[in-house]
């Protein structure tokens, strides 16, 4: 269930661009009507804005906010004003300028997206943006077992279906993996490539049921037994996140939000951003924050409120539907 909440009667484009342009004038920007408005208009709403703004006034929309506001409120609204495969473009794309450490954006947009063609989406638009394909730049950037892992999962086309599960197939590869896990990952059997194939391809009711048939086999979850290590290149600690997204999406995303407002590590607000203005019009919104609940001792409308403040916190909050 999404969270962002549209009123019944939304004006017109028209009417919410000529709104905007007020909130610009004067003294000061009026954040509040900003959030008022863009908050709780969906995609297409906001794009149609965009456009009915650009060809009354002759200025881009978001170059406007992006003069009018900033820090986090900013880059939040920049990120939320962006059509959602564009938006995923745009991070992935910064990802691959600091690959190693913001590798789980890459991981995310492969693995968690809801369907197979998100991904393709997210691809023609960083094709359109970039002139380059997301592929390229992952394996110019990344290196090792972190470029071979990254790669398989941008570049697969997994099937969505649920119905076409098989159960051999399932505990076949559980061995494979388990073979791959005991010899720490590597190993002479080639355990690197057979861990990447088997997440790298498989469709995600396929790979649930390989980790179901691993747990039940091993009394352990997959992402507990995965190889640590010390590889340089985070390829470990990649697998792992790649494995989370594919078995409980949901609850990955919710762990990722309590990190991201732990208060004893300071908040990281690229996290919680990316995060809310992402699935904000999905509808995973409401399993990520029923996850966080069951997980913290707050709801994450608590979290943000007490980890946030100003402009940004309402922001966030509006996109929550509170």
């Amino acid at each position: 269930m999404a969270t962002i909440t549209v009123p019944r009667v939304v004006p017109s484009p028209a009417e919410d661009a000529a709104a905007l342009l007020k909130a610009f004038q004067g003294w000061g920007t009026d954040e509040q009507a900003v959030i008022s408005i863009l908050a709780h208009r969906d995609a297409t709403q906001r794009k149609q804005i965009a456009l009915e703004y650009e060809h009354k006034y002759s200025e881009s929309l978001i170059q406007r906010l992006h003069s009018e506001l900033s820090g986090d409120f900013e880059r939040a609204v920049y990120h939320w004003m962006l059509d959602p495969a564009e938006r995923q473009a745009v991070m992935a794309n910064a990802a691959t300028e600091c690959i190693q450490e913001e590798y789980p954006v890459l991981v995310e947009i492969a693995c968690a997206n809801n369907s197979a063609a998100e991904l393709v989406a997210v691809k023609k638009a960083y094709h359109a943006l970039y002139k380059r394909s997301l592929e390229e730049d992952v394996a110019a950037r990344a290196t090792g077992n972190l470029r071979t892992l990254l790669l398989a999962v941008v570049s697969t086309y997994r099937y969505d279906g649920d119905d076409n599960v098989d159960m051999e197939l399932a505990r076949s590869e559980a061995k494979i993996v388990h073979e791959a896990v005991r010899n720490g990952g590597g190993g002479a059997a080639g355990g690197h490539d057979e861990l990447i194939r088997v997440v790298g391809t498989r469709s995600k009711a396929q790979l649930r049921a390989t980790f179901a048939c691993f747990k039940d086999e091993h009394r352990s979850s997959v992402t507990k037994a995965l190889p640590r290590g010390d590889d340089p290149t985070g390829y470990p600690r990649a697998l792992r996140t790649a494995a989370r997204c594919v078995a409980d999406p949901s609850k990955y995303f919710a762990k990722v939000l309590r990190h991201a407002t732990r208060e004893s590590a300071g908040t990281d607000e690229d996290s919680l951003t990316r995060v809310v203005v992402v699935h904000a019009e999905k509808d995973d919104m409401g399993a990520i924050c029923a996850a966080f609940q069951k997980r913290a001792s707050c709801t994450l409308e608590q979290a943000i409120a007490k980890e946030t403040s100003g402009d940004y916190r309402s922001f966030l909050l509006a996109l929550l539907g509170s």
